[in-house]
Parts: structure tokens; C-alpha cells; sequence
């Protein structure tokens, strides 16, 4: 028998600042002793991510924007699930990842496109799918 922690669970708006206050609060959550041998740098940096694509994204305009998260700590992984209630990805299919370009000028360089190549870098096993108006995204980060 494992002695895992219970999985993190965080439910929050899909606002900007409701981001930023859930990456403290699972910093504070992954700051406990039970975490201390492990390197949650690379969650931390995936999750940023995915969550503000979504408040950017699937949740642009909307007022009623929620926001599920659970991490739990399996073997050598964080087993990661993001839920939201906003809009499909588009074709109902995660974006390539593809990084743009940037042997080009630092002043031409895009705005936005690094985020997926970085989640698909650090991630793994990366799944999305809607259903009944939510999205689901799942993937390990190793640790």
C-alpha cells in the first residue's frame, strides 16, 4: 500500500487574478513537508499556462467562467486535470505546439504562440475532450 497524498484539488473563476491567487494557493499547498523532495517548478510553470490560456481564451467575454483543477502525485508524475465551462478548443483539438519562428527580428516577433510549444516541451500524455459544455484537459508533468 502507497502512502500518496490526497490529491489538490482548486476551483476557481475565470479571471486573471482568480489565476494568480490559485498558482499561490498550490504553491502554498505544494510548500508542505510531504512535498519537500519533489520539483514542482515544472507544474507550476504548465499550469500558468494552461490556466491563463483558458481564462484568454475559452473563457474570453464570460462572467460565469469556472475553472476545476486537480493534481495528484502519482509515482513519478503529477496526474493533472483542468476543467472549464467555456468555449471548445478549436476543432475540438489542442493547438500543434508549433513555436513561431524566431530567428527574426526581436521587434517582429509575435505576441502569443510560445505557450502550447512550452506545455507540450514540459508535458506528456496530453488529452482534451468536451463534454456536455466543459472541456477537459488532462497530461503528466514529470517530477
Amino acid at each position: 500500500m502507497t502512502n500518496s497524498p490526497s490529491p489538490i484539488h482548486i476551483e476557481l473563476e475565470g479571471t486573471p487574478q482568480e489565476v494568480r491567487a490559485a498558482l499561490i494557493r498550490l504553491r502554498s499547498k505544494l510548500s508542505l513537508p510531504r512535498f519537500a523532495h519533489i520539483d514542482v517548478g515544472t507544474l507550476e510553470i504548465v499550469l500558468g499556462e494552461v490556466l491563463n490560456n483558458v481564462v484568454e481564451h475559452a473563457l474570453a467575454g464570460r462572467k460565469d467562467g469556472r475553472i476545476a483543477l486537480t493534481c495528484d502525485l502519482g509515482e513519478n508524475c503529477w496526474n493533472v486535470l483542468v476543467r472549464d465551462n467555456g468555449a471548445p478548443m478549436p476543432d475540438n483539438n489542442l493547438p500543434s505546439g508549433i513555436a513561431p519562428d524566431v530567428s527574426i527580428a526581436m521587434a517582429d516577433l509575435p505576441e502569443g504562440g510560445f505557450g502550447w510549444s512550452l506545455v507540450r516541451m514540459l508535458a506528456h500524455d496530453i488529452h482534451y475532450h468536451r463534454n456536455n459544455g466543459w472541456n477537459t484537459l488532462s497530461l503528466r508533468v514529470d517530477c
